[in-house]
């Protein structure tokens, strides 16, 4: 009987040495390959769809989540630092102006995101270049993301330290 060593699919693609096998890299032995088409597409030369307006259009995937398909401001707008830190303050003076610093920005009523996006616009002319003024809305949504949580952190710190003198008083 002849005796032929068994070997999973995935290394009927390599030729050994009789001397010795070696153990394929983890990156040889993984099947599944996942490719950014946006990457693919630029390292070939070839441009990113452009949308029909010519505006710069939203980038897919979550706001600050560039772990789980998302992105960054600053790494999407590729903006100089003292850029995006002007816009980025400046924008907040916006928001302290026009929306409600209580809500988050989904929770906004629409006639104050209107006000907001178009003071945005004419304090910052270079956000006519994005579609919806998208990182006006992502700035704003953060600021006040951020803002709500520290509020509420702060309420939970007042709530605790009034219950735990109401004890002290109470005992």
């Amino acid at each position: 009987m002849d005796y032929r060593p068994y070997y999973p699919p995935i290394t009927l693609r390599r030729i050994f040495d009789r001397d010795r096998s070696p153990s394929p890299s983890a990156s040889n032995v993984t099947l599944r390959r996942i490719f950014d088409f946006d990457t693919v597409c630029l390292s070939q030369g070839q441009q990113a769809e452009p949308s029909p307006s010519g505006l710069i259009p939203r980038p897919r995937g979550a706001l600050s989540k560039p772990n789980h398909g998302g992105y960054t401001l600053r790494q999407v707008l590729n903006w100089n630092e003292k850029t995006y830190k002007c816009v980025q303050e400046g924008l907040h003076e916006v928001c302290e102006k026009y929306l409600d610093l209580r809500l988050t920005f989904p929770n906004q009523a629409p006639a104050a995101v209107v006000m907001f996006l178009n003071a945005a616009r004419a304090r910052f002319p270079v956000l006519n270049n994005y579609q919806d003024q998208w990182p006006a809305q992502d700035f704003a949504a953060m600021y006040l993301k951020n803002k709500v949580g520290a509020d509420k952190a702060k309420l939970r710190v007042r709530t605790r330290c009034t219950d735990a003198s109401q004890t002290i008083l109470d005992g």
